[in-house]
């Protein structure tokens, strides 16, 4: 049975949308879009090390690290360059994770491993984390 990523895509989809507001304000999507700029990419470089069986880069390092970096590490890059970034990502994702066999383990970071269509649904979980806030704060500004 072929792995089912249309969650992945519309939830993809719905992400951009939310951090993409006009009621949001530049502070709050800079803060998260800089952090999705980590994650996405990194989640399309370990999904296509599986597929290409390499040992992937698996992140050590604690989420508040990861998070503080990533708001440093991002902030020379316009909006517009890390929305391409995450949409390069997703495509990555998206050609790479139906490569991975169903009973292969992928790595989310250091002590988690998924098979593919839980991969996916982690995934999912993330962004949706991300929407959800992204749309009650610009339901506030309204």
């Amino acid at each position: 049975m072929a792995l089912d990523l249309s969650a992945l895509r519309s939830g993809f989809d719905r992400y951009v949308h939310a951090v993409l507001d006009p009621e949001l304000s530049g502070e709050e999507r800079r803060i998260d879009l800089k952090h999705m700029r980590f994650w996405y990419p990194y989640y399309a470089d370990v999904v296509t090390d599986v597929a290409e069986l390499r040992k992937p880069r698996v992140e050590k390092r604690t989420l508040k690290v990861i998070n503080s970096q990533s708001q440093i590490d991002y902030e020379p890059y316009a909006n517009g360059q890390i929305v391409a970034d995450l949409k390069a990502a997703q495509e990555t994702i998206l050609l790479n994770l139906p490569r991975v066999p169903p009973d292969q383990h992928i790595p989310y970071k250091k002590g988690s491993q998924y098979f593919p269509e839980q991969y996916a649904a982690v995934l999912v979980v993330h962004l949706r984390m991300h929407w959800e806030y992204l749309e009650k704060l610009a339901r506030k500004k309204e």
